[in-house]
């Protein structure tokens, strides 16, 4: 299972954000996935890029849909994320919140043969 940083922009001409997200990609069952831990996120596919291009449509979804029922900076707080809606900054959940709060992250890391990184994450809108 690889690990690794995505940098995404979505921009519908009244909002613009962006994203710096981890991404864990791995195979099960020849089926290949990509999560975010951060946003509870999975895209999956046949291949690596059919999971790749699978979660470039569900983030794109998410920030679409949350943007336009104006609910993202609840989902995201849901999430984890700290939130500072007048200044518009977000912040996703630190590695040690992730380990708490999500289980789908704590089973996939202790998968045997992962490589594991931290990064520091941030949306903006």
């Amino acid at each position: 299972m690889a690990k690794k940083f995505l940098t995404a922009n979505y921009n519908d001409g009244d909002h613009n954000v962006k994203v710096g997200l981890t991404l864990i990609l791995w195979e099960e069952d020849n089926v290949f996935y990509q999560y975010s831990p951060e946003l509870d996120l999975t895209g999956y596919g046949k291949t690596k890029n059919e999971a790749e291009e699978s979660f470039q449509y569900v983030l794109q979804d998410f920030i679409k849909y949350t943007l336009h029922k104006g609910t993202i900076f609840e989902e995201l707080e849901r999430l984890g994320w700290t939130t500072n809606k007048k200044k518009k900054r977000l912040h996703a959940p630190g590695e040690e919140q992730l380990l708490e709060d999500n289980e789908t992250y704590k089973e996939l890391i202790n998968m045997p043969g992962i490589l594991r990184s931290t990064t520091d994450f941030a949306l903006s809108l």
